[in-house]
């Protein structure tokens, strides 16, 4: 008796999943589609920024700071409006600094601030390898995959999109990724 329920149970959950399916997929529209045409791409980035080791110990915050800028400078931003700061007297920890000009210019720019520098990382007090990110269920794991090298990645990626779609708005965005 039982194996036939657990039989009718498993075709039932099954002709739910594929229905599910068939809604996700139709109820996507030209815009969603479109929306995530980008979505490789950010997460190329993501994954990049988040392999980096930025501990104050043995990383460095210039190395990430130089990756994200090359993807700005891929986008099209001009050397004029991208500026890795590095104090002398601690090389690693640079930052970058990325303007994208508004079509307003009296309107006073919005500043996007994250932070790349993530807190030290011994391999041995992680279940996984803290500088690979890793998707589990749906969740991603590695040191900063949320704070905060995700909004960094989320900034960053705004700004290449912007640029590539030729977007500027009507206030001026600064991005300081910081140390």
């Amino acid at each position: 008796m039982r194996r036939p329920y657990l039989l009718l149970m498993a075709s039932l959950l099954a002709t739910a999943a594929l229905h599910a399916a068939e809604i996700k997929s139709s109820r996507q529209t030209a815009a969603s589609k479109q929306a995530r045409t980008g979505e490789a791409a950010f997460r190329a980035l993501y994954e990049e920024l988040v392999e980096i080791n930025t501990t104050l110990s043995a990383g460095s915050c210039t190395d990430a700071s130089n990756a994200m800028k090359a993807h700005l400078t891929r986008a099209g931003y001009s050397d004029a409006n991208l500026h890795v700061i590095v104090p002398p007297q601690f090389p690693r920890q640079g930052n970058l600094v990325a303007h994208l000009r508004g079509t307003d210019p009296k309107a006073k720019p919005i500043l996007l601030l994250a932070h790349i520098d993530v807190v030290e990382a011994d391999r041995a007090d992680w279940e996984r390898d803290p500088f690979t990110l890793v998707e589990e269920e749906g969740f991603f794991y590695a040191g900063g995959a949320a704070d905060d090298k995700a909004m960094a990645a989320v900034f960053t990626d705004m700004l290449v999109r912007y640029k590539r779609e030729g977007y500027r708005p009507r206030r001026g965005l600064t991005m300081a990724l910081t140390c």
